[in-house]
């Protein structure tokens, strides 16, 4: 048999993510901007509706979220048993959430219902009537969820990165405690409601086939809102971060211990960070990065540890999380900190950093796969305001990025001294 055999092995190339075009953005007569996501396949529309109403605009804490989780539980119209007979009846499905910076009401729906549908995501985002009978229920299954994550030792490592972060009065790092939950009261929510859930103080999200048919029933249910739309108003926020060092919360009866070693980052408008994005991923952000060869595979001290550089309104972050039995988290401390060190020392081998940039483009490449998951992840340059060409920017400078550049920002941003030490779990 003749061998098929090739002289010479094929030619690597790093994979693109292909032509990152930002969506076509026009706006309603009251001048509420809406991006139009298309070349869907699947005659589905998903809507979105961006609020600026997060934690960061509220006076009195959980008035954002449980605003937001109060949407569907009732308005001027209807009570929550017929909204959501109603609802059902589209076929539609409705997702409302709300973090520390905005609030959404998503819908996804056939076109041929889009007509109800709209007209009850106007009446569900203007129009809720915060019945007491719901909102007591719902107040008392989030204290029972509460009091179950006290027991998390994850969730009590994660609230004490952040106020050692941003401080104690910061809405990004302020901890929820049970008398939050006992203070609120339906007054507080539609006081939130009034000032926040406002068409002048949102922006809309179009994606699926041909997006542009929902133009005109967009117009009719939310253009006609008095008062003109205006670009989003952020408080001002001060940020207190504390001294680095070890913090230790005590989480009893717990089996594991939860270590986030982190610190103070940049925010997405500084030249660093695409580049810390790709540090961040070499050191624990893929299944084959350091860390997971380290901490998991060569000690088995944990199931997954992974890496993050992230970015608030005004202040970056930069955190490894991971967590082990409570009598290996000092071993696995150190070696975390020895593998920082390692990279902060020495350049990155061609091949690892080849296989790194081969990951960072597949998974870009996933997050513009589709008009549903554009939609998703456009909101992170309208919510920051950062260039519509943010990740084509990214994608060049993953592409570009060299080993002796990426020692350099373990060097700077990744200093062993600035760190805060995070441990939740038993003595």
């Amino acid at each position: 048999m003749n061998s098929t055999g090739t002289k010479h092995p094929p030619e690597i190339i790093t994979p693109s993510a292909g032509i990152i075009d930002f969506p076509e953005m026009t706006r309603l007569s009251n001048g509420i901007p809406i991006y139009l996501i298309g070349k869907g396949t699947v005659d589905l529309l998903r809507i979105e509706f961006v609020l600026n109403a997060g934690q960061v605009m509220e006076k009195i804490h959980l008035a954002a979220s449980t605003t937001n989780a109060m949407l569907t539980e009732g308005t001027v119209l209807h009570d929550a048993m017929t909204l959501n007979d109603l609802i059902d009846r589209t076929g539609a499905i409705f997702n409302h959430n709300a973090d520390k910076d905005s609030a959404s009401l998503v819908t996804v729906t056939l076109p041929r219902k889009l007509d109800e549908v709209m007209a009850l995501a106007a009446e569900v985002l203007f129009h809720p009537s915060f019945p007491a009978n719901e909102f007591r229920m719902l107040i008392e299954k989030r204290i029972q969820a509460f009091l179950i994550s006290r027991q998390r030792t994850s969730v009590i490592a994660r609230e004490e990165f952040y106020r050692a972060l941003c401080g104690d009065s910061n809405p990004y790092g302020r901890i929820t405690a049970i008398k939050d939950y006992q203070v609120i009261s339906t007054g507080t929510l539609s006081e939130f409601h009034s000032l926040w859930y406002r068409p002048d103080n949102m922006y809309i999200t179009v994606a699926g086939r041909e997006p542009q048919q929902a133009i005109d029933l967009l117009e009719k249910y939310f253009g006609s809102f008095s008062g003109q739309w205006h670009e989003p108003e952020y408080p001002c926020i001060k940020f207190k971060t504390a001294e680095p060092g070890r913090i230790f919360r005590e989480v009893s009866n717990s089996v594991q211990s939860t270590i986030r070693l982190g610190w103070k980052g940049i925010t997405r408008d500084h030249p660093d960070y695409h580049g810390l994005q790709v540090a961040s991923t070499i050191l624990g952000g893929y299944f084959g990065s350091r860390l997971m060869r380290n901490i998991r595979e060569d000690k088995g001290y944990t199931y997954g540890i992974h890496s993050l550089a992230g970015s608030f309104h005004g202040m970056g972050f930069i955190t490894v999380v991971t967590e082990v039995a409570s009598q290996y988290r000092e071993d696995a401390l150190s070696e975390i900190k020895k593998e920082i060190a390692e990279l902060a020392i020495h350049p990155v081998p061609p091949e690892e950093l080849r296989i790194v940039k081969n990951h960072i483009m597949g998974e870009t490449a996933r997050m513009f796969d589709g008009p549903f998951t554009i939609a998703e992840t456009i909101r992170s340059i309208i919510d920051y305001d950062t260039d519509h060409d943010y990740f084509t920017q990214f994608v060049r400078r993953v592409e570009t990025i060299t080993p002796d550049e990426i020692k350099k920002l373990f060097h700077e941003y990744f200093k062993i001294e600035d760190a805060f030490e995070i441990i939740a779990g038993t003595l």
